[in-house]
């Protein structure tokens, strides 16, 4: 079972700790920005290499080795089975992708975002993971993401047949 992440106080350390990450993230950003010019001025003198530079944010979660440069915020549910036992005929699983359906224009227009859902048959696991580079995440995270989340999360708690409704920010790195 999940750890329920809804609880405000949790809510609050996440928030605090996304936000300072973000502000740490734009300041190492403008003293990245400026290495890289300095890079790009001397470019011409260097002889030629195979190094590949980014502009791209990345975080590092203490001195574990483990950095990031994107997060997810996913929102997830169990839903019931159908009469066979299964997913297949799982009216509650059609109606959560019938959320995710009408919600997914708006998730799409968040800036650079990745939209991915994952669903288990075996478990009856509902998630949908809405993923982007740490700037853009910031400003979300900023908006307590809102209003998507509060209503998506709403109407999901509506479906007959779900439960353990619960929102949880992740790294995403792939590797």
């Amino acid at each position: 079972q999940f750890k329920q992440h809804n609880n405000l106080k949790t809510n609050n350390i996440f928030l605090s700790l996304g936000v300072t990450i973000f502000y740490m993230m734009k300041i190492q950003s403008s003293f990245f920005a400026i290495t890289i010019g300095v890079l790009a001025s001397t470019e011409a003198f260097a002889p030629s290499s195979n190094i590949k530079f980014s502009t791209q944010l990345r975080a590092e979660i203490g001195e574990t080795g483990v950095s990031f440069e994107n997060v997810a915020r996913e929102w997830r549910c169990k839903y019931s089975p159908g009469p066979s036992g299964g997913p297949g005929d799982s009216e509650s699983l059609k109606a959560c992708q019938a959320l995710l359906d009408e919600y997914l224009p708006k998730l799409k227009a968040l800036p650079k975002a990745q939209i991915t859902r994952q669903v288990c048959g075996g478990c009856l696991d509902f998630k949908v993971s809405i993923t982007q580079p740490l700037e853009e995440h910031g400003s979300w995270v900023e908006a307590n993401y809102e209003p998507l989340e509060s209503e998506f999360m709403e109407k999901l708690k509506a479906i007959d047949g779900t439960s353990l409704h619960e929102t949880q920010e992740i790294t995403f790195e792939a590797l």
